[in-house]
């Protein structure tokens, strides 16, 4: 079934600039698609639901921490004064840093003092998952 689109009038001409022959709008709009999904080795639709992946995946934050649960993590930290902190990113990378808490108190909390910090703007980064350790074999 045929669909009617409405272009403005500078489009068209554009188009028609492309056309040769006898061809139709349709045909140069579809020379243009298969010149860019050959150029860019995907399609707009595998394009789409790799946003839409992304997008998912960055959705929630999961932290994780060594020794187990936060309060634990948190006696074992203002013992040490020191962590590391693994991010893994939705584009398959990860890093690790090293978290200098020495200012961290008793007061202190750990999720506040790592989302103001490490994990800020988290999503625009694309980070989706924090694993963080004092010892830093625990990153594994």
């Amino acid at each position: 079934m045929s669909q009617v689109i409405r272009i403005p009038e500078t489009l068209y001409k554009r188009l028609e600039s492309y056309a040769q022959g006898f061809d139709t709008p349709a045909n140069v709009i579809e020379k243009i698609l298969d010149y860019y999904e050959a150029k860019n080795n995907e399609t707009p639709i595998s394009l789409l639901k790799q946003k839409k992946q992304t997008r998912k995946q960055a959705s929630n934050l999961e932290i994780i921490y060594y020794p187990e649960g936060a309060e634990a993590f948190k006696q074992a930290l203002l013992e040490n004064k020191q962590a590391y902190i693994r991010l893994f990113k939705v584009d398959g990378t990860d890093e690790i840093k090293v978290w200098n808490a020495s200012k961290f108190t008793a007061y202190s909390d750990i999720s506040s003092n790592l989302r103001s910090g490490y994990l800020r703007s988290w999503r625009t980064k694309g980070i989706y998952k924090a694993v963080v350790a004092i010892n830093k074999k625990d990153l594994a």
